[in-house]
């Protein structure tokens, strides 16, 4: 039987987990892992010291010289926010931080807070001069947040450290963004009204990537409201499309962390629009715990009687 070598690490806000299969296999998993933890140093908007950070603090005032990888996460960031129209953007920071939702000093904004910060979000705001290796916000009080991406990013850069060193079965797992490598990989799909780690079902995958966006992953009950941390630009609110959940399954992690974000905020019939435009497979649990999923899917979801039961 293959022995596995399973390394799990903090990093962009979450625990992560690598498996592979092989003995041999180690110093490729560990070169992974660093890379993740790389990657998190430049890009965290939590760490003084990162790429983002620095762009932050220079709002409205100048460039700052980036890496390649921070480049090119901005310009493909910008471009999704384009194609979902805004509803994935990565200059929501404000608005985050307005609403501290998973924070002690989590509240309700105001409307004319929400205003106020709804202004700032503009992702034409981020500008790239990609021949220089610079980046900048236009305004004043613009931030910059990649957490709706860089998870998906990192873990593509995972696989492709994996794979260039021979690597052909491993399961990439970087906080709920996960992505099999080789061998059919189970993965369950998070129940939206159950505790973290309670499973509404499971999906068999070979090379694929999947990414699931929930109410459930942080909430807080505001003036007698349960508030979830996906936040929709346009209202300034959290989003009210009516899902709980998507799930989205595709190629490019990246991509995926993305398109999840957008679909929850679009909702079923835009957000599924998008999904098939990006080639992307879908698995929509409504507000009323109602399930739908792409037909492709349909031999791999397997749904558990706790859920089906409970509906």
């Amino acid at each position: 039987m293959a022995q596995l070598l399973q390394k799990s690490f903090p990093a962009m806000g979450t625990v992560n987990t690598i498996t592979v299969y092989r003995q041999a296999e180690e110093y490729a998993l560990q070169t992974a892992v660093h890379r993740v933890l790389e990657l998190d140093d430049r890009l965290s908007v939590f760490k003084a010291g990162s790429e983002i950070s620095q762009i932050n603090a220079a709002a409205g005032k100048r460039f700052v010289s980036i890496g390649a990888d921070t480049l090119g996460l901005l310009k493909a960031a910008k471009e999704f926010s384009a194609l979902s129209e805004g509803a994935f953007s990565v200059t929501t920071h404000p608005l985050t931080e307005l609403w501290g939702i998973g924070t002690s000093h989590c509240a309700a904004p105001d409307e004319k807070s929400r205003k106020l910060a709804r202004r700032l979000i503009d992702d034409r705001d981020l500008i790239l001069d990609e021949a220089g290796g610079r980046a900048m916000l236009r305004r004043q009080r613009q931030a910059v947040d990649l957490g709706g991406i860089a998870k998906g990013f990192a873990a593509d850069e995972a696989r492709r450290i994996l794979t260039e060193a021979g690597v052909t079965d491993a399961i990439i797992n970087l906080g709920g963004t996960v992505v099999v490598m080789g061998r059919p990989g189970i993965v369950g799909i998070q129940h939206p009204g159950k505790s973290t780690g309670i499973p509404m079902g499971r999906l068999q995958l070979t090379n694929r990537a999947v990414v699931t966006s929930g109410s459930y992953e942080r909430f807080a009950e505001l003036n007698g409201k349960q508030c979830h941390h996906i936040l929709n630009p346009a209202t300034g609110s959290p989003s009210d499309s009516g899902l709980c959940s998507v799930t989205v399954i595709g190629s490019s992690a990246a991509e995926l962390d993305a398109l999840s974000t957008a679909v929850f905020v679009l909702g079923t019939e835009k957000g599924l629009q998008l999904a098939k435009k990006r080639g992307a497979d879908v698995i929509f649990v409504s507000d009323e715990m109602n399930v739908f999923c792409s037909p492709a899917l349909r031999g791999q979801l397997f749904l558990y009687p706790n859920f089906v039961n409970a509906r």
